[in-house]
């Protein structure tokens, strides 16, 4: 009898051990769950101090500046859709003939080549002037000198909207002595491919020298571009310019 209550302690008291050892291990988990909680929480609270620390550093980004930095990228990687035509962006690899672009119809599938900036006419806006140094490498003698690029006339019809039309004077301060200033000017005809974001100027018949001008605004906005001047029939490259609005 005695032998039996004695394994009945035995039974209640192993029992009991065993429930208090899930109960402490059910406690000891939470306290670590929390205790991890608590961690990341404190983490998170310290990254929001990083980043702010970090705003403070500098000024954020302007949206010119963030669309020059992705030109540059764009230019400098292989172009994957070949002459005549240009990429609509995105994802997706997809490319639309030059002549699609800016026509009031959604040839890309994320509509990027009606994009109203895109299709701005922002460069061929009368007035528009553009001022760079040209720097001459072949076709003639000449110092580097300040030329100077307006607009004054353009057109654009709604049967053709891929080109803009345009009138243009270009100067050319040969001399910035004010002693001894001296300048050429003539009147130019052309056209703006808005696929290319191109504008091509090509001298009257009064003009001094037969040489064009043809402009390309790849820094992702519309006042800075590099120009090349090229001998008219041959197209040689005879100077460079990098303009500005101005």
């Amino acid at each position: 009898m005695w032998s039996r209550g004695v394994i009945l302690l035995l039974t209640l008291a192993a029992a009991a051990l065993a429930f208090d050892r899930d109960a402490a291990k059910e406690k000891l988990t939470d306290f670590r769950i929390r205790s991890q909680n608590l961690h990341v929480d404190e983490l998170e609270g310290e990254l929001e101090k990083l980043e702010h620390s970090f705003d403070k550093l500098s000024a954020p980004l302007e949206k010119s500046e963030v669309d020059r930095l992705r030109a540059r990228v764009l230019r400098i990687q292989p172009d994957p859709c070949g002459t005549y035509k240009v990429s609509c962006g995105g994802d997706n690899p997809e490319c639309v003939h030059n002549l699609l672009v800016c026509d009031g119809v959604n040839d890309c599938s994320n509509a990027h080549d009606e994009d109203p900036f895109v299709c701005s006419l922002d460069v061929v806006r009368v007035g528009s002037t553009f001022t760079g140094v040209t720097h001459w490498s072949s076709c003639k003698e000449a110092h580097d000198h300040t030329t100077v690029i307006t607009i004054t006339a353009s057109y654009r019809s709604k049967y053709f909207g891929p080109r803009a039309w345009v009138r243009a004077t270009v100067t050319n301060e040969l001399s910035e002595d004010p002693r001894d200033y001296k300048q050429s000017s003539y009147n130019a005809k052309g056209y703006f491919v808005f696929a290319s974001r191109k504008l091509v100027l090509i001298p009257d018949g009064d003009a001094p020298d037969r040489f064009s001008t043809s402009c390309a605004f790849h820094f992702g906005d519309y006042d800075h571009a590099d120009c090349r001047v090229l001998q008219e029939g041959s197209g040689n490259e005879c100077a460079k310019l990098r303009v500005n609005r101005s």
